[in-house]
């Protein structure tokens, strides 16, 4: 099954997704050859290490009135949606996700 996986794999697509995301970059002293793009790398990772966190329902945070409105929740509001929630923290409380918060802006607007 593995073996087949390897052969019938159109692996220029996968290369394309992990260009397309920035996660390979053509290094010019390499004749263009593609090398690993670290920081974006990190990007990738730290936003599976927190992506789900906000699943945890005591962890849902409750929009402060000098947010709202924050999408269609108001002030008062428990963001229960976990991506949403996820944003909000992201947006407005980073310092409590500090592998996000440690991120270039330029990154932490990628996530």
């Amino acid at each position: 099954k593995r073996l087949n996986f390897y052969r019938k794999s159109q692996w220029n697509e996968f290369e394309s997704l992990l260009v397309d995301a920035e996660l390979l970059v053509p290094d010019p002293s390499k004749g263009g050859k593609l090398i690993v793009n670290p920081m974006r790398v990190m990007t990738l990772l730290c936003l599976t290490a927190v992506h789900d966190i906000m699943k945890v329902q005591t962890l849902l945070p409750t929009v402060q009135r000098e947010h709202a409105p924050y999408h269609d929740f108001a002030a008062g509001d428990t963001i229960g949606d976990h991506d949403h929630a996820l944003s909000y923290l992201m947006d407005h409380f980073p310092e409590l996700l500090p592998s996000f918060n440690g991120l270039s802006p330029e990154e932490k607007k990628s996530v």
